[in-house]
């Protein structure tokens, strides 16, 4: 007998590994491409259909030539129609053009389609229905009052204007507050674009951090002592005067950052006072251990270069230094300042083809829904989130494009942990891109949590941290490409689970990874996987992955931070500085909370999780052991780093000189050649050619490309 973390007894259980080939013939790759593709069942012809134009009136009957004006009122007559007893699918047929949106559509139980009969909120022509959250500025003139143009830089002055927003009809002009890591409900926030691109609140150094020079006062957020920091350039003496000095920085890990306002500057001493305490967890202030850095912003002392802004809050003047003629340019602000789209409660609801643009909340929050899909949508500029599914049951994101966002461009949850029931949630096929811009950790292309759900074919990239963040039971990952991520954060993987260890279940297999990391002489301490096993993360599978370049620091491209009885198989490595780090260590707080008796919360060890995991009757004993089977390490430094004696090796293949039979590897064409010489091991091909976005007919954009953020050569970078 032994005992579980939870003190139950259990009948001891055979802990030895399968030999080295755990995969299952069900999980191997189909090679019918659209056997890991979702097609949406078809709607069949319509019961009814209502009309939307922007020159409607929502006076008239919805019908092609008398369309309503807004969704609000076709949605109410939907819900006529629903009580005179329609039951077929009903769709609205949003006509091309743009929708001022100055308030939700807010959808409930009562706007429910079926399963025959589902309700459809679409695009007449997809891509060019554009519901609109913001305002086009105009009347932006030269800054002629000498008080402002001392503040200026002088390389400034004779190139920044000035916009009233008082006259424009403008007086909300957002809020600035604490916001950042543990900062989960930030203010709506208000964001200046020039012909769609996001423009940089006026900020000092312009690209980077500063470090500190030494902390003097860490602060104490229990008496409410604000930090005090020992600055090294005199150029933070021209900000003595500034109105609303902020700083935003990393000021005690490299993973947890944090926006808080200036107080005071002393130019005798070169300190700076925080205008409230850095708080961290609740109790703790400032940490020089992994260093302080950080950047000045919202200063209008420092708009010195094109694309940089200052709202003067109190008077409601923008000042800007235009990239272009302002004249010549579409300038415009997010004034929406809830979510475009609202569900709650619904199912077999459709938002099919639309396009949501400009706001400082979210686009579209689905909340307690089933059946419900956003499908071939662009969710677009958001200051806040981009789609968020919470509970609910077999809701999906499909065929999306989704970038420009504040903070997560989606936020996926359902299922129940305690009962592993499923939440059968899908995101698949979406683009996803330029993510966590304004809060930039913790703030991925998709947060995943609960039980059961699927992400597939999805490519996600263009952002300072993690792409994904996982949490839970049996999620399906698969088919991805990631690239250009965790290019700021520290100490993160580009998909990242984190302590918990009955998050059992998880599959990551068929996704790529490339060029992620920092690619410069940023800060940092430890590194930057493409897949991060965090502190004590253990029982998962890694099978048929592909990693190019995707090593930084001490990390792996996969990396293992105390965890256990994961198993890493037939995957390929391809010039990473090292593949595989990191394994087992008892010392970690979840081994010594668990040997103490501790069972921190949403840990499950009940009989239920006993039986689907029964490895977790052995967390306790010792040693743990990875198992690193049959995979390929193609011009590689090490190849699995940390302690051997917990490393179950087996079978895996290196090679330094050697092609192993790719088809162009000089081309970056991984793919193996039929004859490939290592297919006579047992190593099974990677499906590489259908890794990431496919073509369908609800896809926003089609081809897709992009340029990654090449990653340096770790060979010279040290």
């Amino acid at each position: 007998m032994s005992e579980t973390p939870s003190g139950c007894r259990v009948t001891q259980v055979d802990h030895t590994p399968p030999a080295p080939w755990s995969i299952r013939p069900d999980e191997l790759p189909s090679p019918d491409p659209d056997a890991s593709r979702t097609r949406l069942p078809d709607v069949g012809p319509l019961a009814a259909e209502i009309h939307v134009a922007p020159d409607g009136d929502d006076a008239g009957d919805g019908s092609p030539s008398q369309p309503f004006a807004g969704l609000t009122r076709a949605r109410d007559a939907v819900r006529q129609l629903r009580t005179q007893g329609l039951d077929g699918p009903i769709a609205v047929t949003l006509a091309p053009g743009e929708y001022p949106v100055t308030a939700p559509l807010e959808l409930t139980a009562v706007d429910s389609g079926t399963a025959a009969g589902p309700v459809i909120y679409r695009a007449a022509e997809p891509g060019r229905t554009v519901l609109y959250g913001g305002q086009r500025l105009t009347g932006f003139t030269p800054v002629t009052d000498p008080a402002i143009l001392s503040r200026l830089p002088s390389e400034a002055r004779g190139h920044v204007v000035q916009c009233d927003l008082k006259t424009q009809g403008i007086s909300d002009f957002g809020e600035l507050r604490v916001r950042g890591y543990g900062h989960r409900s930030p203010a709506p926030t208000l964001e200046l674009m020039v012909d769609g691109q996001p423009q940089t609140v006026a900020r000092w150094p312009n690209r980077g951090f500063v470090e500190a020079r030494s902390l003097i006062d860490p602060g104490d957020p229990a008496d409410l002592r604000p930090a005090v920091l020992e600055y090294e350039d005199p150029r933070h003496e021209r900000w003595t005067q500034a109105k609303d000095p902020w700083l935003f920085g990393y000021f005690r890990y490299l993973w947890a950052d944090t926006a808080l306002p200036l107080g005071a500057i002393d130019a005798k001493n070169h300190t700076l006072t925080t205008g409230v305490p850095y708080e961290f967890g609740g109790d703790q202030g400032m940490s020089t251990a992994q260093g302080i850095i950080y950047y000045a912003f919202n200063l209008l002392e420092e708009i010195d270069e094109p694309g940089e802004y200052y709202i003067d809050r109190d008077t409601g003047v923008l000042y800007f230094y235009p990239p272009c003629d302002p004249d010549q340019a579409t300038i415009d602000i997010g004034m929406l300042t809830t979510p475009m789209v609202t569900l709650d409660g619904a199912s077999d609801v459709r938002l099919e083809g639309l396009t949501m643009d400009l706001g400082r909340d979210s686009g579209v929050v689905m909340r307690d829904c089933q059946h419900c899909v956003v499908c071939g949508c662009t969710v677009s500029r958001m200051a806040a989130n981009g789609i968020l599914i919470h509970g609910g049951e077999a809701n999906g994101i499909l065929s999306c494009d989704i970038h420009t966002i504040g903070r997560r461009a989606t936020e996926v949850i359902g299922g129940d942990r305690e009962t592993l029931t499923p939440g059968r949630h899908f995101i698949e096929n979406c683009r996803i891109h330029g993510f966590g811009r304004i809060d930039r950790t913790y703030t991925p292309a998709i947060q995943l949590e609960g039980v059961g759900l699927r992400v597939a074919h999805n490519l996600m990239y263009d952002c300072p941290s993690s792409a994904m963040r996982i949490e839970g039971n049996d999620h399906l990952i698969e088919y991805n490409e990631v690239h250009s991520a965790v290019q700021e954060s520290d100490d993160q993987g580009g998909m990242e689970l984190y302590m918990n260890t009955t998050h059992r279940g998880v599959v990551f297999r068929y996704n790529k990874f490339h060029d992620l990391g920092k690619t410069g002489g940023e800060t940092a301490v430890h590194g930057q996987a493409a897949i991060r096993l965090d502190d004590a993360i253990s029982g998962l599978h890694l099978y048929g992955n592909l990693f190019i370049r995707c090593a930084n620091g001490n990390f792996g491209a996969v990396q293992m931070n105390s965890g256990r009885d994961n198993v890493i198989e037939n995957n390929m490595f391809v010039d990473c500085r090292q593949a595989i780090s990191g394994g087992w260590n008892r010392s970690n707080n979840v081994w010594q909370w668990l040997r103490d008796g501790e069972t921190p919360d949403n840990f499950y060890f009940n009989d239920l999780y006993l039986s689907r995991y029964p490895q977790l009757a052995g967390l306790q004993e010792e040693p743990g052991i990875n198992h690193v089977w049959r995979n390929l390490f193609y011009q590689c430094g090490a190849t699995a780093s940390g302690n051997a004696d917990f490393l179950d090796l087996r079978d895996n293949g290196s090679y330094a000189d050697q092609d192993p039979g790719f088809v162009d590897a000089s081309q970056g064409d991984y793919r193996l050649r039929a004859d490939a010489p290592l297919l006579a091991t047992g190593f099974m091909a990677l499906p590489v050619e259908h890794m990431g976005l496919y073509a369908d007919d609800l896809r926003p954009t089609w081809p897709v490309t992009e340029t990654p953020q090449r990653m340096p050569d770790w060979r010279e970078s040290g």
